[in-house]
């Protein structure tokens, strides 16, 4: 909700990128925290980005809202969630 930082830009789709990386570490986070509720976390976080993106529509001056943003944060959650998975996977099988 700050004003945007001049950020090089590297891909056109750059924002997309920061925007799905954000939200598979924050899945990540929330699975080590939380690992008995997936669901929850992933339901909260995507209502997040929601949030993020209607305040940045109604709120701000000098920020636009994107449903592709919340696509991005969902394609991240789901990426995490598939992480924590495959880490409890291996750790099953390991021990």
């Amino acid at each position: 909700m700050i004003p945007l930082a001049v950020v090089p830009t590297v891909v056109e789709f750059q924002d997309k990128l920061h925007h799905g990386a954000a939200f598979i570490v924050l899945t990540v986070l929330g699975g080590l925290a939380w690992r008995e509720r997936p669901g929850t976390i992933a339901v909260g976080l995507l209502g997040y980005g929601v949030l993020i993106e209607l305040c940045q529509a109604t709120l701000t001056v000098n920020r636009v809202g994107e449903a592709q943003d919340v696509l991005a944060d969902g394609l991240g959650i789901a990426l995490g969630w598939l992480l924590m998975r495959n880490r409890g996977t291996r750790s099953a099988a390991q021990g």
